[in-house]
C-alpha cells in the first residue's frame, strides 16, 4: 500500500500512455480501411439513365374523371356550419352516425336525405310538400316528401270504419226422402217452401243447384247432420252453402271506409269495384270481416289490407291461405 501510495504519478501516467495507444491503433486501423471504403462507394457501374413508361391507365382515368361535372353529396356540415346534432332525452344524437332513430320507425339518414328537420316533434304527421300525405306515409311508400308531384297511391288514405253483414234469411232441413227440402225464413215471418234441385226459392235470385249429405260426430260422441245445400245466385253467379238447420252469414256484406284524404265515407258491397277521387283507379273489395278488408288494385292486380289504423300490402300467396 505504500508503494502505490509513493509511486502513484508513476502508475497514473503508465495508464494514461496505455489509453494514448489505444486510441492511436483505431486511428491507424481507420485510415487503412478507408481506401477500401471508398473503392466500395465509388462504384464504376454505369448509370441506368432509361426512362420508365408513362402510367397511361392512371392517365386515362383521371382525364375521364376530370371530364365528369361535379356533383353535390349528402350534406354533412362545412368549414363554417357545423353539423346537426339534436338533444334528445339528455343525449345528444348525430343523425347521421348515431343508431338512435329520432323518428321511428323513420331512419335518420331518410330524414336527412330528403332535407328534413330532424328537430320537429311533429315530423311523421307534417305535410313539407303540402299534398295531403304525410311524411310517414310518404316514407312508407318510397314517395318523395319534399316533392308535391311524387305522391303515394289513395289507397293509403283508407281506413276500415265498419263491417256490416246480415244473417241470411234462409235454412234449410234436411230432406226425409233425399230429395225434396223444407226452406225456411228466418228473419221473416213466411210460409214454409218445399223445393227440389234446380228449383228457385220465392221471393229471392237463389236456386238450389246441389246437395251433399254429411254427418260428424261432435265431442260428446254425439252423431250431428251437417248436410250440405249449395244455392246460386241467378243474378250475380254467387254461390252460398247452407248447412242443415244452421244460419251462414250472407254473402252481401258491406265495408264502411274513412277516406281520410277528404274526410269522406265510403260502403262498397263485397266483390264490388269503387274508386278514390281524384285518382281514377279502381279498386276491388275481394274480402271482408270485423277484423280487415281486402283490397285489390284492378290495373296492377296488386292487394291491400286495409285496417282500422293502417293499410298493408299482401302477396297474391297469402291472400290464398
Amino acid at each position: 500500500m505504500d508503494w502505490l501510495k509513493k509511486n502513484f504519478d508513476k502508475i497514473l501516467l503508465i495508464a494514461s500512455a496505455i489509453i494514448v495507444l489505444g486510441f492511436a491503433a483505431i486511428i491507424v486501423s481507420n485510415v487503412q480501411n478507408f481506401a477500401l471504403s471508398f473503392d466500395q462507394r465509388n462504384s464504376t457501374t454505369p448509370p441506368d439513365n432509361t426512362i420508365p413508361p408513362a402510367p397511361v391507365e392512371q392517365i386515362q382515368e383521371a382525364f375521364q374523371t376530370l371530364q365528369k361535372p361535379a356533383s353535390w353529396q349528402l350534406h354533412e356540415g362545412s368549414l363554417l356550419v357545423s353539423r346537426t346534432y339534436i338533444l334528445k332525452d339528455g343525449v345528444l344524437i348525430d343523425p347521421l352516425e348515431s343508431n338512435i332513430p329520432l323518428h321511428p320507425p323513420i331512419p335518420n339518414k331518410w330524414i336527412m336525405e330528403h332535407n328534413l328537420d330532424p328537430s320537429d316533434n311533429n315530423l311523421l304527421t307534417s305535410d313539407p310538400d303540402g299534398d295531403s300525405f304525410t311524411t310517414m306515409e310518404e316514407w312508407m311508400t318510397g314517395t318523395d316528401p319534399s316533392d308535391a308531384a311524387s305522391i303515394p297511391p289513395y289507397y293509403i288514405k283508407l281506413r276500415l270504419k265498419d263491417f256490416i253483414e246480415t244473417p241470411f234469411r234462409l235454412k234449410f232441413t234436411t230432406p226425409d226422402d233425399g230429395q225434396t227440402f223444407s226452406i225456411n225464413t228466418v228473419d221473416l215471418r213466411g210460409r214454409t217452401q218445399f223445393l227440389k234441385i234446380g228449383d228457385t226459392i220465392q221471393g229471392s235470385p237463389y236456386k238450389l243447384v246441389s246437395y251433399t249429405p254429411k254427418s260428424m260426430v261432435d265431442s260428446n260422441g254425439i252423431e250431428k247432420d251437417v248436410s250440405i245445400l249449395v244455392l246460386e245466385n241467378t243474378e250475380n253467379g254467387e254461390k252460398v252453402e247452407l248447412i242443415n238447420n244452421t244460419v251462414v252469414n250472407s254473402p252481401a256484406s258491406f265495408a264502411v271506409f274513412t277516406y281520410l284524404f277528404d274526410g269522406s265515407e265510403l260502403k262498397v258491397k263485397k266483390g264490388e269495384s269503387f274508386s278514390l277521387p281524384p285518382d281514377d283507379s279502381k279498386y276491388k273489395l275481394i274480402d271482408i270481416s270485423k277484423e280487415d278488408a281486402l283490397i285489390e288494385d284492378i290495373k296492377s292486380g296488386a292487394q291491400i289490407r286495409i285496417f282500422p289504423d293502417k293499410f298493408e300490402k299482401v302477396t297474391a300467396k297469402e291472400t290464398t291461405q
